[in-house]
């Protein structure tokens, strides 16, 4: 029986050659497919949810390989009772997200995104937009895997006080990052970045009660959009206690592709506060896409041949 893949994500030459190699047939996710009973494996990011019903469509499959980290979107535990392989990169995309997180960061401390649309509206206010540095900063990293270590990597140039907290690691603390438990860390921290996966237990991490534990702080959310409730987000801002936020990922995303959509009244809200807001790209550079493809076929190895 012929093999075929299907791809439901970008991917590099490198990746697509080794699966021609193989002997597969490479089928997009737009094209109509009537017999999915020869689709071995699935290359998917955001685009493809593989819930039990989605992965009974596919009986031969034998692999999935998950351009990025959350795995949310996958059902696991049907996974591993069926015998399908799955394989995530998250170390593939972990410098792509620690630079972007840096360049929210200053963009926020220096007010580069708000002067620069000032400047478009014939507005020159230098000493409005006097900024702040980053050296002497205390930045609280919540989740220390791959993401939230090169993060901390990345600050250590900048003379920061990084604290990191993991409720599934201990004994990490290294030469960039001291361990620390959370309700310090929400005490201590200008500035918070989240590094976690999304899952029951995480959303709405961040929400109302969070914030009130917090001094006031600037947020950074580089993980999934449902870890932070919006609407606590925007009145903490109005507030004050959120002197700022820098957000990659918002709840229901894929409603946002419909720019009529009654949510881009929220992201309007979210942009009269001191916000910027990017479309989900933090890990999704070029490079990225590259480090992500050879992770994964580095972790599926001979699955790929069978």
């Amino acid at each position: 029986m012929k093999k075929k893949a299907l791809i439901a994500a970008n991917i590099s030459s490198d990746f697509k050659n080794r699966l021609l190699h193989e002997g597969y047939e490479l089928i997009s996710l737009n094209e109509k497919n009537e017999n999915l009973n020869e689709i071995a494996g699935i290359v998917t990011s955001t685009k493809l949810h593989l819930d039990k019903d989605t992965i009974d469509r596919f009986p031969a499959l034998k692999w999935i390989a998950r351009l990025g980290s959350g795995v949310e979107i996958i059902d696991l535990d049907y996974c591993n009772v069926k015998g399908i392989t799955v394989a995530s990169s998250p170390a593939g995309i972990a410098n792509a997200v620690a630079e972007h997180c840096i360049a929210q960061i200053i963009s926020l401390q220096k007010n580069i995104h708000s002067s620069f649309l000032e400047i478009n509206h014939n507005q020159w206010l230098r000493e409005a937009n006097r900024g702040y540095e980053l050296e002497n900063k205390t930045i609280g990293i919540i989740g220390y895997g791959h993401t939230g270590m090169a993060f901390a990597h990345k600050l250590s140039v900048f003379g920061c006080h990084v604290l990191a907290y993991d409720k599934y690691k201990t004994d990490f603390t290294d030469e960039y990052a001291q361990e620390i438990d959370l309700k310090t860390l929400q005490q201590k921290a200008d500035i918070i970045s989240f590094h976690v996966p999304y899952n029951k237990e995480t959303h709405h991490y961040y929400n109302q009660a969070f914030i009130a534990n917090c001094q006031s702080h600037l947020l950074i959310n580089t993980s999934r959009g449902s870890i932070a409730n919006t609407q606590h987000i925007l009145a903490a801002l109005k507030s004050n206690k959120i002197i700022g936020a820098a957000l990659d990922v918002l709840e229901d995303e894929q409603l946002l592709q419909d720019p009529k959509h009654r949510h881009w009244q929220v992201i309007y809200e979210l942009l009269k506060q001191n916000v910027i807001i990017s479309p989900h790209i933090a890990g999704y550079s070029h490079n990225a896409i590259e480090k992500m493809c050879t992770e994964l076929m580095e972790k599926l190895g001979n699955k790929l041949s069978l």
